[in-house]
């Protein structure tokens, strides 16, 4: 008898454990499924910000030819204003002798 009440109280003291064990799991596996969610929709946002990232380098990349196509353009036209400046200056003096 004195066995038969040792081990219903260790099986009773058991599952009085387990159950306790069972909410902490339940609480740690809904822990997980939320880090799991914030992780989803982090990796989302990463990656709808490296696609912009991506296309704002190319509209610089673009910009950035632009502008050196206009840097030659303009050197281009001040070459062309120094030679007319010369020019000038030379049919100027020219024209005093």
């Amino acid at each position: 008898m004195r066995r038969i009440t040792v081990v219903a109280l260790v099986v009773a003291l058991a599952l009085g454990l387990a159950g306790c064990g069972g909410k902490e799991k339940e609480e740690l596996r809904q822990k997980v499924t939320n880090l799991e969610q914030q992780l989803a929709k982090a990796t989302s946002q990463v990656a709808e910000r490296e696609a912009a990232m991506a296309s704002m380098e190319t509209s610089l990349k673009q910009a950035q030819d632009e502008v050196a196509k206009v840097k030659v353009e303009r050197d281009k036209l001040k070459a062309d204003i120094a030679q007319l400046k010369k020019k000038t200056t030379t049919k100027t003096t020219t024209k005093k002798k």
